[in-house]
């Protein structure tokens, strides 16, 4: 800290009300031409305040106490008078040198702040410096000293005012040295609205029993460890079933044999924070419910809504996939146009809901004589399906395509009270390195639609795309 020195306004700047008394004084007794006997002075003075007051004559070019406070020899232990001004500290000497230039150039009282000459004692001293005169008529200086912001009056001031509750705890042990319980020695304000009590009733006050209004917390088991094994502790409480709502954050730090106990209310913190993890989960399962509405959003543009099986999108989606996979991996690929015969007979002779339920069960047929794992079954308008086989050769389709064939010429299905059956055109394809998912269903149907003219319920490879045959013969 560097010296502080004040020419006007000295009253305000000081930190007690002796500087202002002292000045009164200083006042009531000086002439209007020149500085006050300092023996005046000194009678005008409180007695009070004349235990604060030094006083220096000149002694050649230096100065001289010549008087020293009772209360000055017990702040600094040792007695000043007869000494020159900074025999034992220089920096003093030369401090001192500066507020007398000071004063013989203002010839006006000056209020000096100025840090204790050894650190340790953390404080500082506030310094009153009056010019006087002596009987002899020779040049005197009155300084009215006090120490202020001793490191006891600091931390005093600071556990008063603290906004956190804070307990002194120290160690009740037995004659071995067992920790037995521990007392409260010191408590501050907060402390005291926190447990309820006065100040003076929490001293003394048992740690056994003291935490005893937040039970289940576990507090003095936490006390009794840092004690005993001299390690800081740092939780918190939920207090929510006593007080609504109310957390407090606890630090336990050991202090000699004992320790020092803070509380700090958290509750609006806790509350911001417990309410931002609630519109967080809100916020993910919102979230999560988009996700999924998403998903059946997608998954029903992807879905035939009558057979359940996938639709032309879903499939043109497949088959760009699969191509690219054949062309990566060198796998076969083939596709398999499938027309129900005459159907349309069947809507005009039972209706519409019968054609319907017969093509929910041709479509489940398709899909359980298929690989569920690997190949597509697709409904793409109609009575039109479309069947994606993965790492399948032209033989093996026209297999499966002869097999689909007699199975569905074979069975009948029981709808609307009678036995409906129905035959079947298909249409084989296999997929080479230059085919694309539109050319590759053209090429399917031409091979469908040559079955369709050469007399139906037959199976007919394409062996190459013939746009002009895509038209109805049903």
């Amino acid at each position: 800290m560097v010296p502080e020195i004040h020419e006007t306004a000295l009253a305000q700047h000081a930190m007690g009300p002796e500087v202002a008394r002292v000045l009164r004084a200083y006042k009531a007794v000086s002439a209007h031409d020149a500085a006050p006997l300092v023996d005046d002075l000194l009678a005008a003075l409180d007695p009070d305040l004349t235990h604060h007051v030094e006083v220096l004559a000149p002694d050649g070019e230096r100065w001289r106490y010549v008087r020293w406070g009772s209360a000055l020899m017990a702040a600094c232990g040792l007695d000043m008078t007869g000494r020159l001004v900074g025999d034992l500290l220089p920096a003093m000497g030369e401090h001192y040198a500066a507020l007398i230039a000071r004063l013989e150039a203002t010839g006006k009282p000056l209020l000096s702040i100025e840090p204790d000459a050894m650190p340790a004692r953390n404080r500082f001293w506030e310094r009153l410096v009056l010019p006087c005169r002596g009987s002899d008529g020779k040049a005197r200086i009155l300084a009215h000293v006090r120490p202020r912001g001793g490191r006891e009056d600091l931390l005093h001031a600071v556990f008063e005012v603290a906004q956190d509750a804070v307990l002194v705890l120290s160690a009740v042990r037995d004659n071995a040295g067992r920790l037995l319980d521990a007392h409260v020695v010191k408590a501050n304000p907060t402390a005291s609205r926190l447990f309820g009590r006065e100040p003076g009733d929490l001293i003394g006050a048992s740690l056994l029993t003291l935490f005893s209004p937040l039970s289940g917390r576990e507090i003095n088991q936490r006390c009794r460890r840092v004690i005993e094994g001299r390690e800081a502790d740092r939780f918190e409480i939920d207090l929510s079933a006593r007080a609504g709502g109310e957390w407090l954050r606890a630090t336990i730090m050991p202090l000699g044999d004992g320790a020092v106990v803070s509380f700090v209310d958290v509750s609006d913190l806790k509350g911001a924070l417990i309410a931002a993890e609630r519109a967080r989960a809100a916020l993910a399962a919102e979230i999560r419910q988009r996700q999924r509405l998403e998903d059946e959003l997608r998954r029903l543009s992807l879905t035939d809504e009558l057979t359940g099986l996938a639709n032309r999108r879903a499939l043109l989606r497949h088959l760009r996939r699969e191509i690219r996979r054949m062309r990566r991996h060198g796998d076969p690929l083939a596709v398999i146009a499938v027309d129900l015969d005459h159907f349309k007979a069947i809507n005009d002779a039972h209706g519409h809901p019968a054609g319907d339920a017969l093509l929910v069960g041709i479509g489940a047929l398709l899909h359980d004589m298929t690989r569920r794992d690997l190949d597509l079954v697709a409904r793409i308008g109609g009575e039109e399906f479309m069947v994606v086989l993965p790492r399948t050769g032209r033989d093996e389709a026209c297999g499966l395509a002869e097999r689909l064939r007699a199975e569905l010429a074979a069975r009948s299905w029981p709808i609307g009270g009678t036995e409906l059956r129905v035959t079947g055109s298909f249409g084989v394809i296999a997929c080479d390195d230059h085919a694309d998912p539109r050319s590759l269903i053209a090429q399917a149907d031409a091979a469908l639609y040559r079955a369709k003219r050469t007399g139906r319920d037959r199976v007919v490879v394409c062996e190459a795309p013939d746009p002009t045959s895509q038209q109805s013969t049903d």
